[in-house]
């Protein structure tokens, strides 16, 4: 008898009108533009995540626990405040967003 084990691993990435859904916006363009904007002039901000995934074809993929950090600390982030750290907020992130 062979026993297997799985791990359930919730969705990473999320279309436009997903990341609407998740977080109770009716039209986001606006923000996910803003989040945009924020990750492409701040590479290194996400740590090891990607925040957001380009497909030619294809709408863009955003990363759900990446877009949380920016929309919970939003204004202390275009502040450009180093009181807070990706990487101190991504257990905490992981354990609201990925449950």
């Amino acid at each position: 008898m062979i026993v297997l084990q799985t791990k359930s691993k919730t969705q990473q990435y999320a279309f436009t009108k997903d990341i609407g859904r998740i977080f109770g916006y009716k039209d986001p363009v606006k923000l996910l533009k803003g989040f945009r904007d924020y990750s492409d002039s701040h590479p290194k901000a996400f740590g090891p995540y990607k925040p957001y995934l380009k497909n030619q074809g294809m709408d863009t993929l955003y990363d759900i626990i990446c877009f949380a950090y920016y929309l919970e600390n939003k204004d202390m982030l275009e502040a450009e405040t180093r009181s807070i750290n990706f990487s101190t907020e991504l257990p905490r992130l992981k354990e609201v967003y990925q449950s």
